[in-house]
């Protein structure tokens, strides 16, 4: 696909995802009561056992071994455990965490005792592991975002998916210095500025809106930090993903969305995000 064709269909479904989440969270904080957030939840929740399966998919082509079967059914036990409780206390809700990676490390680390070959049973160690704190943990904390403070969610995913189309909008402005060539060919420094300003502008004009009077942040200079914050980790996301797509020679977690790739590459940017503005929120009310 040529860069004109991609720039084009990313004009298309860029606006077209947004309208989604405009959706989404319009039909939640306005129409579901005492319910609110509980629809954003259960969306995150089936993006985050797509994600799953897409980092499944990619390993086993690799010819990577996981524990399947073990990680979706903890996958799909921390996505339910979300709806089991009021959210406001952090003791109660990082606890589904704890006990349900727990539960799914033991069986996990007794099946690689089987095998014989020990490298690959300590792979599958690590892959299942990884899939699991790298995936459903975030998505996990930003159910809980969502039903502890729905506009937060929101606000999240604007600073850092405009983050991202800053950055590429830069970077195919102005992009001449490559930032990390050997794990992504696309990426340079020009975009990766150009994202950190955005992100920041984002977090500067949509703090007013969506955090206060909730969340404090302590006026400009906060929201600058906070904007700092998320961009850094957007920016490792992204390149996180990339680096576990270069692992398994793939260009795309999938091929669902044109030009965007599927599931994972919309969500890699988010991955740390989330739990680091999980702990703010959790700090700041």
């Amino acid at each position: 696909m040529s860069g004109k064709s991609e720039l084009g269909i990313r004009l298309i479904l860029g606006p077209a995802m947004l309208g989604i989440i405009a959706l989404v969270y319009y039909i939640d904080s306005q129409h579901m009561g005492d319910r609110r957030g509980l629809l954003s939840a259960a969306v995150l929740g089936l993006i985050g056992t797509g994600g799953l399966l897409e980092f499944v998919a990619m390993f086993r082509a690799a010819g990577n071994p996981l524990a399947v079967r073990l990680l979706l059914t903890a996958g799909v036990m921390l996505f339910s455990s979300a709806f089991l409780f009021m959210w406001g206390n952090v003791d109660r809700e990082l606890y589904p965490l704890v006990s349900i990676t727990m539960l799914l490390l033991f069986p996990v680390a007794v099946i690689s005792l089987r095998s014989k070959n020990m490298h690959q049973g300590l792979e599958m160690q690590g892959a299942t592991l990884l899939a699991f704190i790298l995936i459903a943990w975030p998505m996990y904390l930003a159910q809980g975002m969502a039903i502890r403070h729905l506009p937060s969610l929101l606000f999240v995913i604007l600073v850092c998916k405009g983050g991202d189309i800053g950055g590429y909008l830069l970077g195919i402005a102005m992009g001449r210095r490559k930032l990390i060539p050997h794990i992504s060919a696309g990426k340079t420094i020009e975009g990766a500025i150009g994202s950190m300003l955005a992100s920041i502008g984002l977090s500067i004009l949509l703090s007013p809106m969506l955090l206060e009077p909730m969340v404090d942040l302590g006026g400009l200079t906060g929201m600058v930090l906070i904007g700092i914050m998320l961009n850094v980790t957007t920016q490792c996301g992204d390149l996180i993903e990339s680096l576990l797509k270069r692992r398994c020679e793939v260009k795309d977690s999938s091929t669902i969305l044109p030009a965007h790739g599927g599931v994972l590459d919309l969500i890699d940017s988010l991955l740390f995000s989330f739990p680091a503005f999980f702990l703010v929120l959790t700090a700041l009310t």
